[in-house]
């Protein structure tokens, strides 16, 4: 047998006889990918399946293609998403062409048993787990009984592989953590970012002939930026994830390399295109070109963007596209208006197009790309295939079904291309909009177009088993809004990061909406009244000076103006004032819902246009322009490019192996403030022994230090540098809180809002009508054994009336024993986000403090700060934050006396109630030894009271503070917060009271 050493590893390589792509792989091996390759290996050897788990673009496909590639070995590929279900995998009938018969078409999954090859399930965690577990015998015995045909029993044969891929699912949005009872089949192995040694390895390794300096210094601007992103420094309220990594850095070094491998110019633009422009706050803007400024040391001149068409190619600046159709580009360039900020925009765009990049077109909601989309999206000359995807629709609606054929007769049914397999197939230009609209379930099925493989695999019912791929003309672009609210989808980072953002640019500015006008309408006063009276009514629009009793404020955009000026365009008569003043009513005014308002808007737009009637040539003048657009005007003209911009150096030499490991310069001087002493120090000072304080409440004497960037870290220098406590308070603002703790608290949100979601729930249904047939329904129709119910009307839902009924109560003990910078930070931290994240999902909350205020050994002070009935509203985070940063005298108490009417703390409608302790539990007077705490009267009361209870169908979580781990003794569910996992508090009791709901509501319903 034929052996093949990788990593050290030697791995047999098996005849292939298949018709699977083997796919390609560029991946370099760096020590870590060694290790990495190691840990994947020999599990594989023994014929254990691999879990790999890694954030995006860490290179976990290309591990496998990597594997593969070098034993000749073909990889199956299936994304999973919500609406994946068993016969995806396993495979289906389908109805032969003639209508006369059926056959059996094997899933990718059966496939590879069947031919001893590899599958990988991308992004396993996207899928139910009880979808996954109908295969369970795969991936635990390697035989899979084929249930849904035959019956029979497939074994794997030699070579086979089972191999899972997924995101963790802290941080990626629809990732839900995969049960135990799955991974514990398989040999899971986290996959790490790459270190910036090896980072400079790799693309010294892919990109020779790339200066070193240059690829120093990308490295550190894709580090820092990331650390910004990490830190809340940039991002921060965007609501968007960004992400930048070694894919961020191939893209950089191919355009580098592309456009002007030894042009400063080159490498700065290139820079601010991938790492600057795909933020949309200018703050962040300005943040990251500093920091690329900085880096490169020198700044871009702006330079006039220009263009023409010649010999089959489009000619803009430095680049050169090929055109399929140089007539319709000509046609198109010439058909729309290219202001400024558009041109900046097309050059963007042609950049990611001549690096044959997906790319992402991002924009606000009262913003109007679709009015320009064929100057962007078609100038190549070849068709576009719109797929717009919506939340509801089926991955089927997109990449095709079994349908009746057009004769109508329910006989004749066959595979249908949906729009997105009919795009692939015919080499079109793809445009997927809708992209924040749509689930994981569709989007994240096309994880396999949009990476390295740029393929498709199609269900099994098509009768094609092999992935179909990108011509050399298609192009994908994706089109989304911005996100606006936490409660608004948008995509992972990780789909995200396969492509290459772009900001559609403001057109806002009257003399660019004067430009755009005055390219189909005559220049002067009409364009500047039209361009005036937007501006105006937007900005009254945004002050709500008018709609202000509406919930919503009006919103007019260039799709507005665009329209008004086509009113004038299609309707011109001699009276053109009158039928401007007619077109700004149609498409401002006569929206407006308030009759003063509306009266208001018609005496302004009277105004701006007063001007226009005493142009008494305007008429003609409009209609002049017509006639500009309905003869073919050509782009050719005197060649101004300079000729040496278009020579590319060929790709020759062998890069000289560096070792990993060695340090790389630094280069950024991380100026970090003064806190004591004369020193500056850097990211991960340390405050030194003498500094400490009295555990967290002195201030550092003198010593130098700085804030550093791990979380603990952060939280222990914040504690130590409050002043003593005097008076057992928090001397902080909400304010200055969160912007300690602001990011660190939104990462924990982002988490714990996804464990709160529902389940996904897939309703199979079969109907009389609809527009996909199932094949199996259908036999049995054929064959006289069931009913005309053949359609498949599947759908996917999030049940949120699940949730109704749950109530979370939290009782915090608030006296001074407890008090101690790290378990108040810790409780005020969890409080925050687990509200925050409650009132999300409409489940009602309340928080009550108890101790005894006044010492008086003798009394309960039972304090109510938010009641269930109360909306977690910012005015009511501030006064809960402001009530527990403050007044921690008061005298512990025995808690089971706060348990005696548990009913006063959730409402008559509560039908899952879930009350969350946190305290200490040693009672009035503490023990010395912790067997005593356990033996004492209070605690065993309190266990009581506990038990007595859960009898009443209350559910506890018992929040034990401190090093004493009592609460496991008395409540059935419990956690311990120590000095070592304060700073995960809010991660710890959202997820315990996420499973709690899931476990005991779930009871109920």
């Amino acid at each position: 047998m034929e052996f093949v050493t990788i990593a050290s590893v030697k791995v047999p390589v098996l005849p292939n006889k298949s018709s699977f792509p083997v796919f390609p792989s560029s991946l370099v091996e760096t020590d870590s990918v060694q290790s990495t390759l190691q840990k994947i290996l020999y599990p594989m050897l023994e014929g254990i399946p691999v879990l790999l788990v890694g954030d995006a673009g860490v290179g976990k496909n290309a591990l496998i293609y990597y594997i593969n590639s070098r034993r000749n070995q073909p990889t199956l590929r299936f994304s999973f998403n919500e609406d994946t279900l068993p016969e995806d995998l396993i495979g289906s009938y389908r109805i032969l062409l003639d209508g006369k018969g059926f056959t059996w078409s094997n899933g990718p999954l059966t496939n590879a048993l069947e031919g001893g090859l590899s599958f990988v399930a991308d992004e396993m965690n996207l899928c139910a787990p009880n979808i996954i577990k109908r295969f369970s015998s795969v991936y635990e015995s390697n035989y899979l009984d084929l249930l849904e045909g035959s019956g029979e029993r497939v074994k794997s044969k030699t070579g086979f592989w089972f191999i899972g891929t997924q995101n963790p699912s802290e941080g990626f949005e629809g990732r839900k953590p995969l049960p135990f009872d799955i991974t514990k089949h398989f040999a899971v192995v986290y996959v790490d970012p790459y270190s910036p040694d090896e980072m400079f390895y790799i693309l010294k390794k892919l990109y020779p002939s790339l200066g070193e300096d240059v690829l120093q210094k990308i490295i550190r601007v894709t580090l820092a930026s990331e650390n910004k992103i990490k830190s809340g420094e940039i991002g921060k309220g965007d609501l968007e994830k960004y992400h930048f990594n070694l894919r961020t850095l191939q893209k950089y070094c191919n355009r580098v390399l592309q456009f002007g491998k030894s042009d400063t110019s080159v490498a700065i633009r290139e820079a601010l295109y991938l790492f600057q422009e795909p933020f949309r706050k200018e703050e962040d803007r300005k943040s990251q070109s500093d920091l690329i400024e900085t880096e490169f040391g020198g700044v871009v001149k702006g330079k006039s963007m220009k263009g023409y068409v010649q010999g089959g190619h489009i000619f803009w600046n430095d680049k050169e596209i090929k055109t399929w159709d140089e007539k319709k580009t000509l046609g198109i360039l010439s058909s729309y208006p290219t202001p400024e900020p558009i041109l900046g925009f097309l050059d963007q765009i042609l950049t990611a197009i001549q690096c044959k990049e997906n790319i992402l077109v991002e924009f606000r909601e009262d913003q109007d790309p679709q009015e320009f989309l064929p100057l962007f999206t078609e100038l190549t000359g070849v068709p576009i295939e719109s797929v717009m995807l919506s939340k509801g629709m089926h991955t089927s609606d997109v990449v095709g079904a079994l349908k009746p054929t057009k004769d109508g007769k329910i006989e004749s049914v066959d595979w249908v291309d949906g729009p997105l397999t009919r795009a692939i197939r015919s080499g079109q230009i793809i445009l997927i909009s809708g992209l924040e609209s749509a689930g994981a379930e569709l989007v994240e099925k096309m994880n396999m177009l949009t990476d390295d493989a740029r393929s498709l695999a199609l269900p099994p019912e098509s009768g094609e088993a092999v992935p179909i791929s990108l011509k050399e003309t298609s192009i994908v672009f994706g089109l989304k809004t911005f996100r606006h609210s936490k409660s608004v989808s948008t995509i992972s980072r990780a789909f995200r990061n396969r492509f290459t953002p772009v900001i559609f640019p403001e057109l806002e500015d009257p003399k660019v909406m004067e430009e755009l006008l005055e390219f189909y309408l005559p220049e002067g006063v009409l364009p500047r009244a039209m361009a005036r009276f937007h501006t105006k009514v937007k900005e009254l629009a945004e002050k709500r000076s008018i709609g202000s009793a509406n919930l919503q404020p009006y919103r007019f955009g260039v799709s507005n103006l665009l329209k008004w000026k086509n009113h004038i365009y299609r309707y011109n008569e001699k009276d053109v004032r009158g039928v401007a003043y007619r077109g700004g009513c149609i498409y401002y005014i006569n929206q407006i819902s308030d009759p003063k308002e509306r009266k208001e808007l018609e005496r302004l737009l009277d105004g701006y246009l007063s001007g226009v009637e005493v142009v008494s040539e305007l008429f003609d003048e409009i209609e002049e322009k017509k006639k500009t657009f309905t003869v073919e005007s050509s782009l050719e003209k005197k060649i101004w490019w300079d000729p040496e911009l278009h020579q590319r150096d060929p790709f020759t030499g062998e890069a000289k192996k560096l070792n990993s490991g060695n340090e790389m310069k630094r280069g950024i001087e991380i100026n970090t403030p003064e806190t004591g002493g004369q020193v500056k120090e850097g990211a991960d000072a340390w405050y030194g022994s003498e500094t400490q304080g009295n555990n967290g409440q002195g201030e550092p004497g003198g010593g130098g230090g700085g804030w550093g960037y791990r979380t603990e870290e952060l939280y222990k220098q914040f504690l130590k540098k409050r002043r003593l406590l005097w008076d057992y308070s928090i001397m902080v603002s909400l304010d200055e809180f969160k912007k300690v703790f602001g990011k660190e608290l939104e990462e924990v949100e982002l988490n714990l809002e996804q464990l709160f979601d529902p389940e996904i729930d897939i309703h199979r249904m079969y109907r009389n009508e609809g527009s996909r047939v199932d094949a199996r329904k259908y036999i049995s129709y054929k064959s006289g054994r069931g009913d005309t119910k053949i359609f498949d009307k599947t759908t996917i839902e999030k049940n949120e009336e699940k949730l109704k009924g749950v109530e979370v109560s939290f009782l915090v003990s608030k006296c001074r024993r407890v008090f101690n910078f790290e378990y108040s930070v810790a409780i005020m931290s969890a409080l925050l986000v687990g509200l925050h994240i409650l009132n999300e999902h409409d489940i009602p909350s309340s928080v009550h403090t108890f101790c005894d205020i006044k010492n008086t050994k003798n009394t309960i002070d039972i304090y109510n700060l938010k009641k269930a009935e109360e909306d977690f509203t910012e005015e009511k985070e501030i006064e809960l934050f402001s009530a527990l940063s403050k007044n921690w005298h008061g005298d512990s108490i025995p808690e089971y006396q706060v348990l005696s009417n548990c009913e006063r703390y959730f409402s008559p409608d509560a039908q899952t109630r879930i009350l969350v302790i946190l305290s200490d539990f040693r009672g009035q007077r503490a023990k010395l030894h912790m067997e005593d705490e356990i033996a004492s009267f209070e605690t065993k009361k309190l266990k009581e009271a506990v038990l007595k209870n859960q009898e009443k169908n209350y559910v506890f979580l018992g929040v034990g503070l401190g090093p004493r781990y009592i609460a496991e003794h008395v409540f059935h569910d419990s956690l311990q917060i120590t000095s070592d996992n304060f700073f995960s508090m809010p991660n710890l009791i959202g997820t315990e009271i996420a499973r709690l709901i899931q476990v005991h509501h779930s009871l109920r319903t």
